[in-house]
């Protein structure tokens, strides 16, 4: 994989498709590597393997991820770029497909057998058809080395038929995306062949007639993002490489230097760049949530779709999956909320007590009205690594046989102090009119050109993160802390 921090479904089920996995452990083999013309133990015994392997499991990824993209001419335009790409590799007649996920991860996948995914938040980071080229050049690399057929790579598979029907955790923090179905393929990868996997990339794009300073530049990008996600989420400033959660994968920077050093002795005369041919395709590309999924504006979640919505507290940082809603403040405190389905309960209050926190005894428990909807709350308190966390639970009763759940957890010491936000964050879940529903509209990427009394300050401000919008638009444009731009530079901007 190409990228550190993504969101996705928690894994929850074995299925069909660990039995194809455990069928294919008896296919292990030595065989050549055609990209790397290394012999090692692979876990596939042909490229038909492969092509196989990636035609079953891809379509179930791309569904697990939100579907596809559906935007015929920027769909067309990534096709393109990728098979300009792969004509360049030891693979070319694979039967390779380039789909774009609709997710806002930034984050790019390769199947065994030539299926490649890369997500449209990642497209919105990028800002030249020479930085997509390298991202699809690096999951081309993946198929080519075929590092998905060797034996390190075996549980991937396994790990992909349980999140298809999964339950996410509700938890985005970075130092548990361990949980999660991208994770899963990341520590597929060991970090020789992520590695292998950017040295065959800078190859095949340069190859290709593109520039391959391109794939040290938008992993430079990528690591700036990162380290912002991280400032968002409250972590300890510094280096982000140094609590990157992926212990096998390489860090971020040394992928730059190793980008870097592949590139040195590549010459590419006259190499394609393509920024304006690139902005010009992304023009209108939906950015941050999908509103079919719900969204996140602020501290404000509103799902059109179910015509419901709440107001998180001051200071909590919101991330929305097609699973759950989660925020966490810099204090610690935790908020997750979810939608589950009651199993025989005959009131909400039986159901906190008897099924969703069945195995623990629950003080307070009480029935509430809250905006007209029926609903109960309970609260325990709980040890956890860092002392005593108050844990409040309420479930809403706005659909017959379906709760609606909104899970607190504070730190023991703050309790107190954060009693009223947390009550009026209970206090404001609604059901919205259809004069709200028509009101949600999706952000989009728009490129313009700037003009006399543009700031970073004014054309960041329709960004979704708050105070870290003009820290969002300085990374969307590539602009350092302090640069600013000229009039008639063409940039990024965010509306709604």
């Amino acid at each position: 994989m190409i990228c550190e921090q993504v969101t996705a479904p928690h894994q929850t089920r074995r299925g069909a498709l660990s039995a194809l996995v455990c069928g294919c452990l008896g296919l292990a083999g030595c065989a050549a590597n055609p990209a790397t013309g290394k012999s090692g133990l692979l876990g596939l015994s042909s490229i038909d393997d492969d092509v196989r392997i990636g035609a079953t499991q891809f379509p179930e990824l791309v569904k697990a991820f939100g579907g596809t993209y559906n935007q015929d001419r920027l769909q067309n335009y990534i096709t393109k770029i990728g098979q300009r790409v792969v004509a360049k590799s030891e693979l070319p007649d694979l039967p390779y497909e380039f789909a774009i996920l609709n997710s806002p991860i930034i984050n790019a996948f390769a199947f065994p057998g030539g299926k490649i995914a890369i997500s449209r938040g990642l497209l919105a980071l990028a800002s030249s058809e020479a930085e997509v080229a390298s991202v699809l050049a690096h999951e081309a690399g993946h198929v080519n080395a075929r590092h998905g057929a060797q034996g390190q790579n075996r549980q991937v598979l396994a790990n992909i038929g349980l999140a298809i029907l999964g339950i996410a955790t509700g938890s985005n923090e970075l130092m548990q995306l361990g949980q999660t179905v991208t994770q899963g393929f990341l520590q597929s990868y060991s970090r020789d062949q992520e590695l292998e996997a950017d040295t065959l990339g800078v190859r095949y794009m340069a190859h290709a007639g593109y520039d391959p300073a391109a794939s040290p530049s938008f992993l430079a990008s990528m690591r700036e993002q990162s380290q912002l996600d991280a400032s968002m989420r409250g972590l300890p400033p510094g280096d982000v490489d140094q609590y990157n959660i992926m212990a096998s994968h390489p860090r971020t920077i040394e992928r730059v230097q190793q980008a870097q050093e592949a590139g040195r002795g590549l010459v590419v005369q006259n190499p394609t760049v393509g920024r304006a041919e690139y902005l010009d395709s992304i023009n209108g590309l939906m950015f941050a949530d999908d509103p079919a999924q719900g969204l996140v504006r602020g501290r404000k979640f509103i799902h059109p779709g179910l015509r419901i919505a709440f107001d998180a507290p001051e200071g909590f940082l919101l991330r929305n999956s097609p699973e759950n809603v989660s925020g966490q403040s810099r204090n610690g405190a935790t908020l997750v909320f979810d939608r589950a389905p009651i199993q025989r309960a005959r009131s909400l209050a039986e159901y906190l007590q008897y099924e969703w926190a069945a195995n623990t005894r629950l003080l307070a428990l009480e029935n509430i009205t809250v905006n007209g909807i029926a609903a109960a709350t309970g609260a325990t308190r709980i040890n956890g690594n860092n002392g005593p966390m108050d844990v409040r639970l309420v479930a809403y009763g706005v659909e017959r046989g379906q709760a609606y759940r909104m899970l607190f957890i504070t730190p023991a010491r703050l309790s107190q102090s954060l009693s009223a936000d947390l009550r009026a964050t209970t206090y404001s879940f609604r059901r919205i009119d259809d004069a709200e529903v028509a009101s949600v509209k999706p952000l989009r990427i728009v490129i313009t050109p700037t003009r006399a009394g543009d700031t970073v300050a004014s054309l960041a401000r329709s960004l979704p993160y708050g105070r870290f919008n003009e820290d969002w638009f300085r990374v969307l444009n590539d602009l350092q802390p302090g640069q600013e731009f000229k009039v008639g530079d063409t940039v990024k901007i965010v509306v709604g």
